[in-house]
């Protein structure tokens, strides 16, 4: 194994708390971002250079995203609700954070929804996008997007939403613009912006990138951005790093599942320990309980996932990649009767594990 590209992984997760990458990862993002350095000379030059690092972290993390991405999410935002706190609280606009923006499809995605919701072309909406990408915020600045941000826009939306651009592009309208502005933010090292002030706050996929403790350390700071009677969206994958991560929204009544078949139950004790384990940074007593609790549950696709968070914390890939493929086995096998903990899906367990067997390979 080539150290310096360990060395290398080390910097980046530092820098931006994306868990240690693997070191052929780190090798590819150094080919495009500093050509001609190998990892040796990349870790001379870096000192003198920070902005090396931050070309490097472009290329090594993962920066998919799209327009109205899980909408059924997106949904459930009650926009007249929170337009309605933030004057309770003497404001006079909604404020709403995308944390972890890249692109900024998901903020202007945001902006939108809020114009179609409120009736208006100018609503009392601001959105503050930001990331840690200085490239990403460059695209999310221009505004321009090619058919795979878009493919999930209705027609009628993306009439109304964007003009034409050069090579079969489409622009985001100065409508929608006027509702943002982006900023670079690194959500490990920099203070939250004004605590307390955020209506709604959105994260999406991006805490799975992170070990357990970075991830409950973000959490944290996010809730804490969070204005009385806020709201904090979290992505599907997210959900199974952080317990109680999402702010309830009310929800419409439901039949009761059958309840010899639970689609959910509290999570065992030795799930429980499993977790607490993970945040103190107990990589070895981790595995050792969630294999116990495997052992007695075969089919608990929400352990094996987090046996695979436990093994990457442990420097173990391969394992982890096992365990992932374990839990969306037992998904297949068995989907309803899963012990899944509570507001955790079938399909957030699954994106979980393709999210980081991609980012382990």
């Amino acid at each position: 194994m080539n150290l310096s590209l360990v060395r290398i992984a080390e910097l980046v997760q530092a820098e931006s708390g994306v868990r240690a990458l693997q070191p052929h990862a780190i090798a590819r993002a150094l080919a495009v971002a500093a050509p001609g350095l190998d990892a040796d000379a990349f870790l001379a030059a870096v000192a003198g250079k920070p902005e090396l690092l931050s070309r490097l972290i472009d290329e090594a993390t993962v920066q998919e995203t799209f327009f109205w991405r899980d909408e059924a999410q997106l949904a459930t935002i009650d926009w007249r609700s929170l337009l309605d706190r933030a004057r309770a609280r003497g404001a006079n606009e909604i404020q709403a954070w995308t944390a972890g923006c890249s692109s900024g499809d998901e903020t202007y995605t945001l902006a939108l929804q809020a114009m179609h919701a409120l009736g208006a072309s100018a609503p009392p909406v601001r959105i503050l996008g930001t990331d840690l990408s200085r490239t990403a915020l460059d695209r999310a600045a221009a505004g321009v997007y090619r058919e795979r941000s878009l493919r999930l826009v209705p027609r009628r939306r993306r009439l109304s939403a964007f003009e034409p651009a050069a090579n079969g592009c489409a622009r985001i309208r100065e409508s929608a613009c006027s509702l943002v502005r982006f900023a670079r933010h690194n959500l490990v090292r920099d203070p939250v912006p004004p605590p307390g002030s955020f209506d709604l706050v959105l994260c999406r996929n991006v805490l799975i990138y992170f070990d357990a403790e970075t991830a409950s350390l973000v959490h944290e700071r996010l809730r804490s951005a969070l204005a009385l009677g806020g709201r904090l969206l979290l992505g599907a994958a997210d959900r199974l790093c952080i317990t109680g991560a999402e702010t309830p929204a009310p929800a419409p009544a439901r039949r009761p599942a059958p309840p010899r078949q639970p689609a959910h139950a509290e999570p065992t004790p030795l799930f429980t320990a499993g977790i607490a384990h993970l945040v103190r940074g107990n990589a070895v007593e981790a595995i050792a309980t969630f294999r116990r609790a495997l052992y007695i549950e075969p089919l608990h696709a929400a352990a094996a996932f987090q046996l695979g968070r436990a093994h990457e914390a442990n420097g173990d890939a391969d394992a982890a990649r096992r365990a992932y493929g374990q839990a969306l086995r037992a998904l297949s096998e068995a989907p309803v009767v899963n012990r899944l903990p509570a507001q955790v899906s079938a399909a957030d367990v699954a994106a979980a594990c393709t999210c980081r067997i991609e980012a382990l390979s």
